[in-house]
């Protein structure tokens, strides 16, 4: 939401030139970026853990990769 506000702010007292609709393109693709991540957060919530595990994920990650961490820095630690 704040990338949305930040954009608006910017287009302030701007007069309609294009100015305003180069800030009106980039929050209208702040805008779809952010749908786009909101649906692949629902669908990865919506997966089974085994699903997930397919993947390489388990649920406590999905966050992380939503935010691109590839996970070669995580730390796995196996308890047997």
């Amino acid at each position: 939401m704040s990338t949305i506000s930040n954009v608006l702010q910017e287009t302030q007292g701007q007069a309609l030139s294009g100015g305003f609709w180069a800030g009106l393109r980039r929050w209208w693709i702040s805008y779809l970026e952010w749908r786009v991540d909101r649906l692949a957060a629902a669908q990865l919530y919506g997966m089974s853990d085994r699903e997930l595990k397919d993947i390489g994920l388990n649920r406590s990650e999905i966050q992380a990769a939503l935010k691109g961490d590839s996970g070669r820095n995580r730390l796995h630690v196996h308890y047997y």
